[in-house]
């Protein structure tokens, strides 16, 4: 039984101007006439449009929510391109060689700030393990760095204190409620997906106070490198800025935070811990 539907956010995707025109940027960038592209989760199938008008010879589009495969499918017809964008219902993280010819390219936009929510890492890492991504395999996004900065921030919701993960830019590009940085961003983390990274993320800084105050969150930001010279930081559908509720400190101008952060890429926030301490 499904808990929630994924149509309404494949959307707000689909319509966010900045982040999608981005990922066709790139796209048109590394994709060469004749190329095999294997677009991994493919919503409502513009990825997968735009690899066929850069001229793949090959897409084969993955999805694994029937709504999305069965849509996606009347979307390639509507352009005339049922014949060479193939949809493939399954888990990206079964596709294999005998599902799919080598790719030269990759795109797989399955990312929330730092990896946390979605699959990008788990997904990435089994076709690698399975020889569908190697050495040659050109991929979008190529590369993201997640930076943190402590903050003092209003939890307060409707009269009570809700002390919840805040999303800075979820609903718009404002944020509406006081929000103070106590400290500069740090960079915490990077992943080179053609690399040999971990999904397990074990992040360690040391973070100077600029502004003495009360920390009470850790303001979470991502940056993504899609293609070379192209690149995307927060949007209103991808990587918003996230606030993780942390243990209150009073902290003065000068001193520095040690940060510990450890999560799983894709496992959401239920094993996310996060601590701070003043180093002596």
């Amino acid at each position: 039984m499904k808990i929630w539907s994924d149509v309404e956010y494949v959307y707000r995707c689909l319509a966010d101007t900045e982040r999608t025109s981005a990922f066709g940027a790139a796209i048109a960038a590394l994709v060469k006439p004749g190329d095999v592209v294997l677009d991994l989760g493919t919503g409502s199938g513009i990825m997968a449009l735009f690899a066929a008008r850069a001229g793949a010879g090959k897409v084969y589009a993955v999805e694994i929510g029937d709504y999305l495969w069965r849509s996606s499918q009347q979307v390639f017809a509507d352009n005339g391109l049922s014949s060479s964008i193939i949809p493939l219902r399954m888990d990206a993280r079964d596709v294999t060689l005998q599902c799919v010819e080598k790719p030269a390219v990759v795109i797989c936009e399955m990312i929330t700030t730092g990896l946390i929510g979605e699959m990008q890492g788990p997904v990435i890492n089994a076709l690698k393990a399975s020889g569908v991504i190697d050495v040659h395999t050109a991929l979008i996004p190529s590369s993201m760095n997640i930076a943190a900065a402590l903050v003092r921030v209003d939890y307060t919701h409707f009269g009570f204190q809700v002390r919840f993960p805040l999303f800075v830019d979820y609903f718009s590009r404002a944020f509406e409620r006081p929000l103070v940085k106590l400290s500069g961003d740090e960079s915490l983390h990077s992943v080179t997906f053609a690399s040999d990274f971990n999904e397990t993320v074990e992040a360690r800084a040391g973070l100077t106070v600029t502004q003495a105050g009360t920390v009470n969150g850790l303001l979470l930001q991502t940056s993504t490198t899609l293609a070379a010279g192209i690149g995307l930081a927060d949007c209103v559908s991808y990587c918003q800025p996230v606030i993780v509720p942390t243990q209150e400190l009073q902290v003065k101008e000068g001193e520095v935070v040690s940060l510990l952060l450890n999560y799983e890429m894709g496992e959401g926030f239920d094993k996310l811990l996060c601590n701070l301490e003043i180093h002596p």
